[in-house]
């Protein structure tokens, strides 16, 4: 008892002076860093205004760079400087007004080498214009640029100017005060000869987008005001005027309802960018600071004294504590983590003892529990589906021979959706992740109304496939009855959020022992047997027989031919030509891939094309066309035959980020013209991605290159996507186009689609016409071209180029001229 005293009493004083002692100390810093903080924290806001402040700056300088930038590009294209040489205001303006749309500017105006306005984006009058700018700074740096310039070393300039009501007038802008950046790029000709000079004007709005929320600070924004003190550009909190230049300690600027607090840095001329916050930053900052100075002194006093009274505490209670008792915990948890280290993770532990040997059990038990868990976990993740929730593949491996071998027959069942891409395509890949949920849940419910428990296994294999083993089935009777049921369970509609889909399945059915004995053999078995069903109309089921097996082996073959076929070059292209259907002559011709295979003869197209999207292939197939069209065609059009080249893209080659390089680095290689290229997007590899589409071709466009969607009207059109989507051209699909002349329902869908491309503005052209009376009708209903064997099949070069005679089609087809609205007509023979 004696030690305890003296123990006890020790810590208790030693617990006082340095308790006393420390919050002394304390006391004295918090005190200075509140003396302190009232100075620094107007400093500190000042210091932060100024950095945010000159990056408003930097950020609208950025865009006076860009607008030279953009300007330098415009400038140097082929298509600007003819369009400037040509001296045509209409040509210019159709030009420029495309331009200036996608680079941002709200003025882009065209001068000749004299200085005269010429055209501009929008029209306005030029003679206005050419006065308005007389004598101006603008005038001034323009004759500039066009006396002293050469193509070797081209000068441009930019700079930011304020417009005055006169020049505003004349550009058909606002009349209010303005400050725009503007820029001047020469233009030269083919002979590097200068031919004028472009001018860019991109006025700063009233709210600039850079410049919104660019700052962490709340409630803070950004002013541009002049030399005056008029605001001519803001972004953040309306309403704060800065009139005067009253200032207060610490060089802040106060708002004139001295509500905010700005800093300002020289801009251009008499214009100053200021960044302002809310004053009340000043006080706040200060008083949180201070706040959570006083806090945290009062924290680390309370934490001192709660450990040092729980370690005198602890300290007493050792000496007093047996040792045996002490260290009666740690026996306990060592055999526990001995039995842990050998595997054994389901050992009961409870934490004993007392001190830091139960500290150390209950955090044991925690990590214990935790460790459970997570093997739980990591066993979910593992052997079960996060998307249907029943087993997966591996899951299916391990539990499937336990149950083949413990039964003396039954079948397996490899089910493969049918349709199930297309819900992704329409509905997006959630509502296929849903679909998938639902179709495990129904298969789930069956198995379990008609087999007894542990008698069957279901599991997803794949994308869209299934796997379900029965026990006990054991005739193919049983099994086609069963194979019937899963799909009329699949084909009652799905209902996905407000739409509902339907889709089927094709089922392939493997029969132990009769087919294997092994979960693999079976596997391999059924999946054969499910091509043969998906291939014998799908929504329907087949067994396994054994010429399945050489089936397969042959489409190995067949696969392996055909990549080396690829890598050798050894496809070739053929010639499709499509007409005008305004005088029949050949105004384009599509290339599509043929395969000569050295034993089978020729290869279906329908055939080696799916293969090919089946293993990843076809992207090479679609640039070898490519390459060998540019090349062939190239000839023909440098002949002097005025032709459009179409090839097709797939979804996985336009979806690639190397698509727009592999587009461009391929028509430069073969010295193609780009105006002559028009690239085939099909209408569901559009709707699939339509902002990776625009974007692609939006980019392509601008180079010249042409772009149709294909097979239109082949599945779901969304004709508000296809409005918004910068095609140049439709090509409607053969199963709206083929016996229209005698179907009223085609008729009606086709006179309806081609006014609608009419209307946005797209060339049409009809595939698949094989009789003259579907020609007729689609061309007095407006069709542009038409494509189909009523002309030519696909051919080889040779014999297309026989075809591009001048007289060849005139018995085929000679079309009157279209006239508007309902006088439309056409003339076939």
């Amino acid at each position: 008892m004696r030690l305890v005293a003296v123990v006890l009493a020790t810590g208790v004083l030693g617990l006082g002076l340095i308790g006393g002692l420390t919050a002394l100390r304390l006391q004295q810093q918090l005190s200075q860093q509140a003396a302190a903080l009232g100075e620094l924290s107007e400093d500190q806001l000042a210091h932060r205004l100024d950095g945010e402040a000159q990056l408003a700056r930097a950020r609208i300088e950025v865009l006076g760079a860009e607008t030279a930038s953009r300007l330098r590009q415009i400038a140097q294209r082929a298509d600007v400087a003819k369009a400037v040489a040509s001296n045509n205001d209409v040509t210019i303006r159709e030009l420029l007004s495309i331009v200036a749309s996608t680079s941002g500017f709200e003025r882009l105006i065209a001068f000749d080498e004299t200085g005269r306005v010429i055209g501009a984006n929008t029209p306005l009058d030029l003679l206005a214009l050419n006065g308005a700018i007389e004598g101006t700074d603008l005038s001034v740096n323009l004759r500039s640029i066009l006396k002293h310039n050469s193509r070797s070393h081209p000068r441009g300039e930019e700079g930011t100017y304020e417009l005055k009501l006169g020049e505003l007038s004349a550009l058909g802008l606002p009349k209010r005060r303005t400050i725009a950046h503007t820029a001047i790029e020469p233009v030269f000709d083919d002979f590097g000869d200068l031919i004028g000079a472009l001018v860019a004007i991109r006025p700063l709005g009233r709210t600039e987008g850079t410049l919104e929320n660019f700052t962490s600070l709340a409630n803070a924004g950004v002013v541009i005001i002049t030399g005056d003190n008029e605001i001519v550009s803001s972004a953040g909190p309306e309403g704060v005027k800065f009139s005067s230049a009253r200032t207060r300690l610490g060089g802040l600027q106060r708002s004139d309802d001295g509500n905010y607090v700005a800093r300002c840095v020289e801009y251009e001329a008499t214009l100053k960018v200021c960044t302002f916050a809310s004053a009340s930053l000043v006080t706040t900052t200060r008083d949180q600071m201070f706040q959570i100075g006083a806090a945290h002194t009062r924290s680390l006093m309370w934490q001192f004294l709660a450990s040092a009274a729980l370690a005198l505490g602890a300290l007493v209670v050792a000496l007093l504590v047996a040792v045996r008792h002490f260290t009666k915990g740690l026996s306990a948890l060592a055999k526990t983590a001995q039995e842990i280290a050998g595997g054994n993770l389901d050992v009961p532990f409870r934490a004993t003892g007392i001190g830091e040997v139960r500290g150390l059990g209950l955090a044991f038990e925690r990590m214990l529990t935790h460790l459970r868990a997570s093997t739980r976990r990591i066993r979910q993740l593992a052997f079960y589906d996060t998307v249907s929730r029943i087993p997966n593949r591996e899951k299916m491996r391990l539990d499937a021979p336990a149950l083949i071998d413990a039964e003396e027959d039954g079948a397996l069942f490899f089910l493969d959706l049918d349709g199930f891409k297309s819900i992704n395509d329409t509905f997006g890949h959630k509502a296929g992740d849903e679909l998938l949920k639902m179709v495990a849940e129904r298969l789930s419910n069956l198995l379990t109304s008609k087999v007894a428990a542990g008698k069957s296994l279901l599991a997803r294999v794949g994308g869209d496939e299934f796997v379900a083993i029965i026990a006990g089935v054991k005739t193919v009777e049983a099994a086609s009855l069963c194979a019937r049921e899963m799909i009329e369970t699949l084909q009652v509609s799905f209902k996905l959020q407000s739409n509902h889909a339907t889709i089927g399945v094709s089922i392939g059915v493997a029969i132990w022992p009769t087919h294997g004995t092994t979960y693999d053999d079976l596997l391999i078995r059924a999946d054969l047997a499910m091509y043969v069903a998906k291939s014998s109309g799908r929504n329907t089921h087949a067994f396994f027989t054994p010429d399945l097996a050489e089936v397969a082996r042959a489409r190995h073959a067949l696969e392996t031919d055909l990549a080396l076929a690829i890598r050798n070059e050894e496809l070739i292209v053929h010639y499709q030509p499509k007409v005008s259907c305004l005088d029949g002559r050949i105004v384009g011709v599509e290339a599509l891939a043929r395969w000569h295979h050295p034993k089978e003869g020729n290869i279906p197209p329908q055939r080696f094309i799916k293969i090919a999207e089946e293993i990843g292939l076809i992207m090479e197939i679609d640039r070898f066309v490519l390459r060998r069209a540019l090349a062939e065609i190239g000839g023909l059009i440098r002949a002097g035959s005025n032709l459009v080249l179409a090839v097709n893209v797939a979804a996985t080659e336009i979806e690639d980020p190397l698509f727009i390089k592999d587009i461009v680095t391929t028509v430069r290689k073969a010295d193609f013209p780009p105006s002559h290229l028009e690239i085939e997007v099909t209408e569901s590899v559009a709707m699939r991605n339509p902002d990776v589409v625009r974007e692609r071709i939006s980019l392509l466009r601008q180079l010249g290159i042409r772009f149709a969607m294909d097979d239109f009207g082949a599945g779901y059109s969304n004709l508000s996507t296809m409005a918004r989507l910068p095609f140049d051209a439709v090509k409607l699909d053969r199963t709206l186009v083929a016996g229209v002349a005698e179907d009223r329902e085609k008729q009606t869908i086709l006179r309806l689609a081609l006014g609608l491309a009419d209307e946005l503005g797209f060339e049409t052209v009809v595939e698949g016409i094989e009789t003259a009376e579907d020609l007729r009708f689609a061309a007095e209903n407006g069709a542009t071209m038409a494509q189909g064997y009523i002309f030519s099949p696909p051919v080889s070069l040779e014999e297309f180029t026989v075809l591009l005679q001048p007289t060849l089609l005139a018995s085929a087809v000679e079309v009157a001229p279209r006239r508007h609205g309902a006088e439309r007509q056409a003339a076939i023979r």
